[in-house]
């Protein structure tokens, strides 16, 4: 597996600022966001592809992936083109319609274009609370949709409904943990379908309240990995390890918002200490 971080915890700061610190805490690839406010859009169709690939390419940074949260279906097929122009194979989403409508109407189009630029769609695995800017509040749980793609259910639904070589999941273990999920379960059941296309690296506040806190999953520094966090990251990644996993598995959390440059460097610093720690355990 390749190690590798998302650019979301610093979606406050610009984007050379934010590869610039992740390059020094040692990450050589960085999933880039092109998503709705308040989530990271450092990177959007119509910038000059150069100029961004010209920043990575200073810090010694790949681009292993592009995150579209909260896009309609036009913005989306233009990530994906934008995607390929960047020379990214993955682009990731979640559902971000009604289930039936999102197998039906809104994917087939993406899945189309993707398998024509060289792009994987690679749906998450997400809590069926609609996204709005103040999401990290932990409203909408009220309002969740009775059909998406949060529990292993639903995954192995998508799968089975769209078989397709240019669609998979970015698995995202909180949400798993969420809906009482085994994340090696799906990992292993991904695997063997080659459908598991990205992996985040991601905790959970032992505090959540389920069925009140929606998407507010603790505090950033609760979302971080961590030795006394909620999950022991050494199974799930032992199990990526085990099952020949060669996709990326990126340190990521929400919950940054108003912090300093200084102190979301220094949460990812300790965290990256613990998961590199996990994957000396591991082999």
């Amino acid at each position: 597996m390749r190690y590798t971080a998302e650019i979301l915890p610093y979606h406050d700061y610009d984007f050379e600022t934010s590869i610039k610190e992740l390059a020094g805490l040692g990450f050589k690839e960085v999933n880039l966001w092109s998503s709705a406010k308040p989530l990271a859009h450092h990177v959007n169709p119509g910038d000059d592809p150069k100029k961004i690939l010209a920043v990575l390419d200073k810090y010694k940074m790949k681009p292993c992936g592009l995150t579209m949260y909260g896009k309609n279906q036009q913005e989306m097929l233009e990530r994906i083109d934008f995607a390929a122009d960047l020379g990214i194979d993955t682009v990731i989403f979640d559902c971000e319609a009604n289930y039936s409508d999102f197998v039906s109407t809104f994917l087939p189009p993406l899945i189309e274009l993707g398998a024509k630029r060289g792009v994987r769609i690679a749906v998450e695995n997400h809590l069926t609370v609609p996204f709005s800017a103040d999401f990290e509040s932990g409203i909408n749980e009220d309002k969740r949709w009775d059909e998406g793609v949060d529990s292993l259910a639903q995954i192995k639904r998508l799968v089975t409904d769209i078989d397709h070589p240019n669609l998979g999941v970015c698995l995202a273990p909180p949400h798993l943990w969420v809906m009482n999920d085994s994340i090696s379960e799906a990992i292993i059941f991904l695997a063997e379908r080659k459908r598991l296309y990205y992996y985040y690296i991601w905790d959970i506040d032992r505090a959540y309240r389920h069925g009140v806190d929606g998407l507010n999953f603790g505090p950033g520094e609760m979302q971080l990995p961590r030795t006394d966090g909620t999950l022991d990251h050494a199974v799930p990644l032992s199990t990526l390890k085990r099952i020949g996993y060669e996709g990326a598995a990126s340190l990521k959390c929400h919950g940054t918002h108003g912090w300093s440059l200084e102190k979301i460097t220094s949460q990812l610093k300790s965290s990256d200490a613990y998961i590199k720690d996990c994957l000396r355990r591991v082999g």
